[in-house]
Order: structure tokens, then sequence, then C-alpha cells
């Protein structure tokens, strides 16, 4: 636990002396701690813990992270296309897996969408409040929706056990949602009579921050609900995020307590505990070409689709850029990886090749979108 706090501490000046996401040094120095240190030893239960803590807290503030008032900005043809871009990177991903002989859990995994490091992105290159960023910030948010029903189905489908439980199954989720949509009215009519609740969760002076303790309250009940009805506890988690940012607009003191306590606390344990679990020992050179491919994949099922920016607005340069911004999904990445190869539809070299895909992409594809960006000025 000690080299794991250690860790934590020395990722953030190491990633910024080296030019990479945090996260991604987080993973790469769980790396070598699990290659050089941890070998044979035995790890505590309370690191898998805080791990698993953190990476609900992950999901939780990526649901936090969606802005509904872009979204109800948003012409509704443009919508369509841009539902229909993010449908098609799927069909894309699952095409080249029938063309390419890759496996369907992975070739999902190549599609995944996740908007926490592509906001990083927009903020570093100085577009955030843009136009077009916020349009690609619309797609990600749909994108990281569909990709955790996506991660669902996976997991189902890797479980599944004949037609009628099937049916039984799809009937217990269809009555969650049901439940989860009238508490959600609930909620509304309770917030729009007594409003002051709402602001208090949200003052920045709060003794004793309520709003921190609802939180948790939330995430934790979203993802023991999702379990009991044999969804993923992380879809349940970032419901729950999703369902306070609609009611709470004037969020940022909140989400900057939460992203203080997560960011600075269990996320990097997530992190770091993802690359301790990582056996590098099949690590070869015809793996780094397995990892090129992966790379040149996930760029390629953002890029089928195009059409549909096209007519939704994009032009072309900003369609091809957009496809950049895409392609590195990291957290949901290491998370579907995980997933994938605790349901055992991953061996751990695909495991592997997925999980170092994530880390390079993470380093290339926004380097790449910022030199297309200073090109395209």
């Amino acid at each position: 636990m000690l080299f794991v706090f250690l860790s934590a501490f020395l990722a953030p000046p190491l990633s910024r002396l080296l030019r990479m996401p945090v996260p991604v040094g987080e993973l790469v120095i769980g790396l070598l701690l699990g290659h050089f240190l941890a070998q044979g030893v035995a790890l505590p239960e309370i690191l898998g813990f805080l791990a698993d803590f953190g990476f609900l807290l992950l999901m939780f503030l990526a649901g936090l992270e969606v802005d509904f008032n872009l979204l109800r900005q948003l012409e509704r043809r443009h919508f369509v296309f841009y539902a229909l871009y993010v449908v098609g990177m799927f069909l894309g991903a699952g095409l080249l897996a029938g063309l390419l002989g890759v496996g369907l859990a992975q070739a999902l995994i190549l599609a995944l969408v996740s908007i926490g490091l592509m906001v990083a992105t927009l903020r570093d290159m100085g577009i955030l409040g843009r136009a077009f960023a916020k349009r690609v910030l619309i797609l990600g948010v749909l994108g990281e929706v569909a990709s955790l029903f996506g991660l669902t189905a996976m997991e189902k489908a890797a479980h599944y056990q004949g037609l009628l439980s099937l049916l039984k199954e799809v009937g217990i989720i269809a009555l969650f949602f049901l439940l989860l949509f009238l508490a959600f009215r609930l909620a509304g009519l309770f917030l729009w009579w007594y409003p002051e609740v709402g602001r208090r969760l949200v003052y920045e002076e709060d003794p004793s921050a309520m709003g921190i303790r609802l939180s948790l309250a939330l995430m934790f009940a979203a993802a023991v609900m999702s379990g009991l009805v044999g969804l993923e506890s992380v879809l349940g988690a970032f419901l729950a995020g999703m369902i306070l940012s609609y009611f709470l607009q004037k969020k940022h003191d909140l989400e900057a307590k939460l992203s203080a306590m997560g960011y600075g606390f269990l996320i990097p344990i997530f992190f770091i505990r993802t690359g301790m679990g990582i056996d590098l020992s099949g690590l070869d050179g015809r793996l780094l070409l397995e990892v090129g491919q992966a790379l040149l994949l996930m760029l390629l099922i953002r890029l089928l689709p195009a059409p549909f920016l096209l007519l939704g607005g994009f032009r072309l340069r900003e369609a091809f850029l957009a496809a950049l911004l895409l392609a590195y999904p990291f957290t949901l990445m290491i998370a579907g990886t995980e997933i994938a190869r605790s349901a055992h539809l991953l061996d751990e070299r695909a495991a592997l090749v997925l999980l170092l895909a994530a880390a390079l992409s993470s380093l290339l594809f926004p380097w790449a979108a910022k030199m297309l960006l200073r090109f395209l000025r």
C-alpha cells in the first residue's frame, strides 16, 4: 500500500515530464510495480476494494460531466445524424471483426467512447468553448452512453443460457428502468416544490458536505440495483451521475469536491491496480504489431461512419478531427477490458494488446489532433 500511494503521488509530475495524460502514467507505473515488485506477492484485499470504489466513482463522475444544456441546444435533425454516427461506429466494428477475424468483444472495446481525456485535450487546445468542441462533446456523450450499454450487452451475451432466461432478464431490466424513470420524475417534482434543497446540495460552504454524501449514496444505490437486475454496476453509477447532473445545473462546486476525492485518492488506485494486474511476460515484436493494428482499427472504426457527421453540420476536416478526438477512450477501454477478461471473453494476450493500445492511443491521438488543429489554422 505504501508503494501504491507513493506511486499515486509521483504519477502526475512524472506524467507531465513524459508528456502523457496522468491516468496513462498511473497505468504505466502500475505495470512497472507489478512487473518488478509484486511478482508472486499476494496483493492486499483492501487494494482491490479501493480500486473497485475508484472505478465506480470514475463512472459516476463521467455521468456527472454530461451537459444536458448542450443536448437541449442541438437541432433534432443533427441529433439524429449524431446518433446514426454512433450506431455506425459499433456496426462498423462488428463488420471489421467479421472481415479481419477479430473477436467481437475485442472489436466492441476498440469502438468504445469516453469523454474524460477528450475534455482535457479540448481544454489544452483552447477550443473548449467553441461550437465545434460542443458538437464533439455531444458525440462523446452519446457514444459513452451507447458504450456502457454495449458493455452490458457483451457481458450478457457471455452468460447466455437460452431464450427463456434471456427474456426473463430483459423483463427484469425493463422493470429496473421503469422504476428508475419513476424515481426520476418524483425527484423532479420534489425539487420543483422545494428548490432550496437542490441549492443546499451545491452550496460551497456546506459544513456537512451533504452533496458529497448524497452523491455517494446515489452512486452505491444505483450500482447495487444494477447488480441485482444483472447489469454492470458501473452502468448504474454512470446513470446516477447523469441523473444528478440533470437536476443540479450549477454543480461546479460539488463536481470539484468529488473530483478532488476521486482523482486525488481513489481513481489513481484503480489505474495503478489495473497496471499491476497485467502480465508483461508475453510482450514481443508480434504483440507490438498487433497493438499497431488495434490503433489503426480504432481510427478506422470512427472514420467509416463519418458521412453522418457531414450531414450533421461538420466540415470534412472537422469530421476527421472529431474522429481523432473520439479515438482514445482510455478510461472506458481499460474498464471494458477488465469486464471482458473477468467474463472470459478475452485471453491474457488479447487483454494486453487492448490495454497497451489504450495507453498508446492516449499518447498519439491527442498529439495528432493538436497537430492537425494547428495545421488547419
